[in-house]
């Protein structure tokens, strides 16, 4: 199984003419969040899978309805936000946005993502009966507490997402909002549960 997981820019090995063929066979498509909605409907033309996504903080994921020119979600992608679905043979759950830093949206309190996480319970516990699973992959745009959170007040990690990998365990957990900088800035570490964490940003093959 081979993941390309995407945030925050867009990388011209993704938003290529010669995309899929310049890169490995790819399963599924994550994007962790401002990713431009373009770009991830180029992705769902492009690919037989449908792109899974949360919104960013920036809420730029958008394109305009041609009709009106309302602001809507990218067509022939899945939006994951308080959502547990089934794709490629995994359980994945999503929660968009980041901690509360000022007004605006896709920007949650503490005890909202709290919330968040106690709604997604009763649909992984039933994941948990059926598949054997609870939560294969957790797709967030704001990272959890530990090596990847940033030190300033937007980039803080989410105490929820901490206890989702306490409570389910997932094998995988992809989240943006951090950016990458340097040569060998740390791209994935795995937590005492067993999660492994990767930070899209930009891009990431992920085999799992």
């Amino acid at each position: 199984m081979r993941i390309l997981a995407i945030a925050d820019v867009v990388s011209p090995f993704v938003y290529s003419d010669s995309f899929p063929k310049n890169l490995p066979p790819i399963d599924l498509v994550l994007s962790a969040g401002d990713m431009p909605g373009h770009v991830l409907e180029f992705l769902a033309t492009r690919l037989t899978t449908r792109p899974l996504f949360v919104f960013g903080n920036h809420a730029d994921g958008y394109v305009r309805d041609p009709d009106d020119g309302r602001p809507v979600p990218p067509g022939g992608c899945d939006d994951l936000h308080r959502r547990v679905v089934r794709a490629a043979g995994l359980t994945i759950a999503g929660l968009e946005g980041s901690a509360r830093y000022r007004p605006g949206p896709h920007q949650y309190a503490e005890w909202e993502y709290e919330r968040f996480a106690l709604e997604l319970a009763p649909r992984l516990a039933w994941s948990r009966l059926r598949h054997g699973r609870g939560l294969d992959v957790l797709v967030t745009h704001a990272p959890p507490p530990g090596p990847h959170a940033g030190d300033d007040r937007p980039h803080r990690g989410v105490p929820a997402f901490a206890r989702i990998h306490r409570w389910w365990r997932p094998r995988l957990h992809v989240h943006g909002h951090v950016h990458l900088t340097g040569a060998n800035a740390p791209r994935e570490y795995r937590t005492p549960e067993g999660v492994r964490v990767v930070n899209a940003y930009g891009f990431a093959l992920v085999e799992l």
